[in-house]
């Protein structure tokens, strides 16, 4: 980390993928704050990948390899260090890390940095690849449609965030980058058309070994990867494959069936849709 004539913080330009995964995971599941006796900057989460991350990334960048480390009575994890100088330079890139309102419902200053629409479409993937593993979804349920008479999926990847500006922004990034169609739900940005969600699964996915949190009624425990491999497979699913069904609970176990097994990029769920 170096400093240029006035002072501020000079990251080279080869460490800007690394510098983009830090903020993304910051704007998702960190802050920058000061705590009274100083600046302290905080990841907070139950993934133990992303806070290896998160360290990695601090390391690489500031050479900082000390951090204080502790388990809340809900058993997230909060990993953090003090460092007045990263900071202040992190603060050059967006004036706040706070996504949450005010009080008076105000929202903080907080924007992407610029040079996130500077990065290569590779980089950026890399960049949004731990930002939707923070703070992102992937979703995949049944349902049955009373108008067409027959089982259908629900298929979708989102990114919740509070925040207008970033909701707009990430939304933009998408657009712009991947030339993908994303809808803007409250507190979310979501793909849900088949040609963005196979998009995301081919460029973007999640980090390995990211798990769906205890929110998920139904896939918590699985790794986002996993579902997201199982989502793509039911492309693949014609209307008869479905029809034996009787129930919601028989399509997910069927579903399930084909989970007993990690799944990677490199193995993928085979489903028959003979």
């Amino acid at each position: 980390m170096s400093s240029t004539a006035s002072g501020q913080t000079r990251i080279p330009e080869g460490s800007l993928v690394d510098l983009g995964v830090l903020v993304g995971l910051l704007l998702t599941d960190g802050c920058v704050s000061w705590s009274g006796r100083g600046w302290r900057i905080t990841f907070s989460g139950r993934s133990e990948e992303l806070h290896r991350i998160f360290k990695e990334k601090v390391n690489k960048l500031f050479g900082i390899n000390r951090f204080s480390e502790r388990v809340d009575n809900l058993n997230v994890k909060i990993t953090s260090f003090k460092n007045k100088r990263v900071a202040e330079f992190l603060h050059q890139l967006t004036p706040t890390f706070r996504t949450k309102p005010f009080s008076n419902g105000e929202f903080p200053k907080v924007t992407i940095p610029v040079f996130f629409k500077q990065l290569s479409r590779e980089e950026l993937a890399e960049v949004l690849r731990a930002t939707f593993s923070a703070d992102g979804a992937v979703v995949l349920g049944v349902k049955f449609h009373k108008t067409k008479k027959r089982w259908v999926f629900t298929r979708r990847i989102s990114l919740a965030s509070v925040h207008p500006v970033l909701r707009d922004q990430i939304a933009e990034l998408l657009r712009e980058k991947f030339e993908m169609n994303p809808k803007i739900w409250k507190n979310e940005v979501v793909l849900d058309e088949k040609e963005d969600i196979i998009k995301f699964h081919k460029e973007i996915r999640f980090v390995d070994g990211v798990k769906i949190s205890r929110k998920s009624k139904i896939w918590s425990g699985f790794e986002k990867n996993e579902i997201l491999e199982l989502l793509i497979k039911t492309f693949e699913l014609k209307k008869k494959d479905l029809e034996k069904f009787k129930s919601k609970e028989e399509i997910i176990t069927f579903l399930k069936s084909f989970l007993t097994t990690p799944v990677s990029g490199a193995d993928r769920v085979q489903v028959s849709t003979g």
